[in-house]
């Protein structure tokens, strides 16, 4: 039986040699359709990471004041550096596995543990710069300084948020992943922009739904997501003769140079 690997979608380097245009109106009808059609996975995925760590963020803080800051810290980076970071990127490869017809299971969540090394030195840098630069920003401007930074916090967010996906899936090294990032995002500032508005608004809506629509809301986040990797760095997909690629389910990638 023959193999043979291609890529489906764009090409980082024309990413970052030009602008993608998005039509946000497809990107976003299409996340609907495939979020509709991959429903129950990422969504019991999507709740068994985020409600256990907005629980375990509210435990550390609640449980541990002033008086055991140590303890405090050392458990919050814990699950910032060493737990989230892997669930995290299974979420987004499985809305990008969405994105070229894959189908996947609620207990991908645990598939990227293997990267946890990258993953968390990724999520350390990344973490590091933002609050280098949001501390700076409160220190030189005051009070507006403060406000500031949380811009800074949002926009960072926004730049790095294809990190994880190009380590996991292109097997990137850690600090090519948050320049690539970087790069691609900027290119593409004022659509990112307005995408992660609409994706805000939407959030929005379902907290004030008492919480109800994010369970639609966040399986469709990442396959928005998802499709908007697809979209500006392809996806490396292993066609074995016979079958179709949805039939597939392949991570591996070869080495890229910015």
């Amino acid at each position: 039986m023959s193999e043979k690997h291609f890529i489906l979608g764009g090409d980082i380097k024309k990413s970052l040699s030009e602008a993608h245009h998005f039509d946000i109106k497809s990107l976003f009808k299409d996340a609907f359709v495939i979020t509709k059609k991959n429903f129950l996975s990422l969504a019991v995925a999507s709740f068994a990471t985020i409600v256990p760590l907005g629980l375990a963020y509210l435990y550390i803080f609640q449980s541990f004041g002033e008086a055991d800051q140590t303890m405090q810290m050392v458990l919050n980076y814990i699950i910032t550096l060493l737990v989230a970071p892997p669930l995290l990127t299974a979420l987004q490869m499985m809305g990008i596995h969405h994105s070229v017809g894959l189908k996947t299971k609620a207990n991908d969540l645990f598939k990227y543990f293997n990267l946890i090394l990258k993953l968390s030195l990724a999520t350390m840098i990344v973490s590091l710069v933002s609050n280098l630069v949001s501390l700076g920003l409160t220190q030189v401007f005051g009070s507006i300084g403060l406000q500031i930074s949380i811009v800074a916090l949002l926009y960072f967010n926004m730049v790095f948020c294809l990190v994880n996906p190009l380590i996991a899936e292109k097997k990137l090294a850690p600090f090519l992943a948050i320049k690539l990032s970087f790069k691609i995002v900027n290119k593409n500032l004022l659509q990112f922009s307005f995408i992660y508005l609409l994706l805000m608004v939407l959030f929005f809506i379902g907290i004030i739904t008492s919480g109800i629509g994010l369970l639609f809301i966040f399986p469709f986040y990442f396959n928005v997501m998802g499709i908007i990797y697809r979209q500006v760095c392809g996806v490396r997909v292993l066609a074995v003769e016979g079958s179709s690629p949805a039939d597939n389910d392949n991570d591996r990638s070869s080495g890229f140079e910015a």
